[in-house]
């Protein structure tokens, strides 16, 4: 791939191994996983000097269409990390004339991980602010779809689970677009309310604005056993030595067992520190109303998803003034989970709206 195509910071060879185990065996589980030839890794460092992991798979530029796309930047939730678009949503819609990207967030991944001691990756507004320094990235090495030279549009981003709500957290300090730009200070990050503008928003089964104490009262109230079982499954990780566990917090009865095993091996490895403070996000939500500059919103969720349910994407659809889609028959990892495609099938016909 010719160097134009890599315009993130980083060393010579963007796939050199990681010296943690968490990152080696996520490697090892994904190279098994994932034949795209066409995909590869590299790293975008923060002004604090942190190395986040990007997975890119640009688009096939033959099926492109005489108007730009916009590239798409996929966000995980907790648990996950970038290797989880990039088994069917990266080349889907590649494949499909989109520069995709994936990012692994602060301590995910192969992201960097977190100091010693350190049993939190970030609050809200630092990963918000973190994806803030890398959007313009990803517009500048987006090409044109005629091939042109400068860069392409503003990205969509599309967050899912608790990514859904850093990347709502991200609109809340969007500029208007038009607006001069304010550049941060060497070694800064960009400031709430100058962050860059985006060509849209999507959230798969998402967690909503109001954060995710009104869903846990909710499943407590229509199923205890099952409550409990998720609790347990984020605060033990229960997810990571029961198979059992795995799937019934985030898929379908009918996954295949071969790639339950898999996706079990690669959500163990990705996560050794917690996403996300949760202290500082029940301080933050439930979060104001979006601006009335928000980018267009696009909200799905399944109707077996035992993490998010149906109330929460009904709750953040009329939070961005529109119409949630509900898939049944698809559980909360929506992007990997039996019916992935209809999921990715519903994302890009709102794609093409933009």
């Amino acid at each position: 791939m010719q160097a134009r195509h890599r315009p993130f910071s980083g060393s010579k060879n963007p796939c050199t191994a990681r010296s943690s185990r968490h990152r080696l065996a996520a490697r090892a589980a994904l190279g098994a996983a994932t034949p795209h030839t066409a995909a590869y890794t590299t790293k975008h460092t923060l002004p604090d000097g942190k190395n986040l992991e990007l997975l890119v798979q640009k688009a096939e530029r033959s099926t492109s269409s005489s108007s730009p796309r916009p590239p798409l930047l996929f966000v995980h939730g907790s648990y996950h990390a970038a290797w989880c678009w990039q088994e069917n949503f990266l080349p889907y819609f590649a494949s499909r004339g989109y520069d995709t990207y994936a990012v692994s967030l602060r301590a995910q991944g192969g992201s960097d991980p977190a100091p010693s001691g350190q049993s939190v990756a970030g609050t809200l507004d630092l990963h918000a602010s973190d994806l803030a320094t890398l959007v313009p990235v990803v517009q500048q090495s987006s090409s044109p779809a005629d091939g042109g030279s400068g860069a392409g549009r503003a990205p969509v981003i599309i967050g899912h689970s608790f990514g859904g709500l850093i990347v709502q957290k991200y609109v809340l300090s969007t500029a208007k677009s038009g607006t001069p730009a304010r550049p941060p200070a060497p070694g800064a990050a960009p400031a709430p309310g100058s962050f860059p503008p985006l060509s849209g928003a999507a959230f798969l089964c998402s967690v909503p604005q109001s954060g995710n104490k009104k869903m846990i009262m909710r499943f407590l109230l229509r199923d205890p056993i099952m409550s409990f079982k998720l609790t347990w499954g984020f605060i033990a990780r229960s997810f990571a030595t029961s198979r059992e566990a795995c799937r019934e917090l985030f898929f379908s009865k009918d996954l295949p067992q071969d790639k339950l095993e898999r996706y079990q091996k690669l959500l163990a490895a990705a996560s050794p520190t917690r996403l996300i403070d949760l202290k500082d996000m029940d301080a933050q939500v439930p979060l104001p109303p979006p601006p009335a500059h928000a980018p267009p919103a696009f909200v799905l969720g399944g109707a077996d998803d035992t993490v998010v349910d149906p109330q929460a994407v009904k709750e953040l659809a009329s939070y961005y003034g529109t119409k949630g889609i509900l898939l049944q028959d698809v559980a909360h990892d929506c992007m990997l989970d039996t019916r992935w495609e209809r999921a990715a099938s519903e994302l890009e016909a709102w794609l093409a709206t933009l």
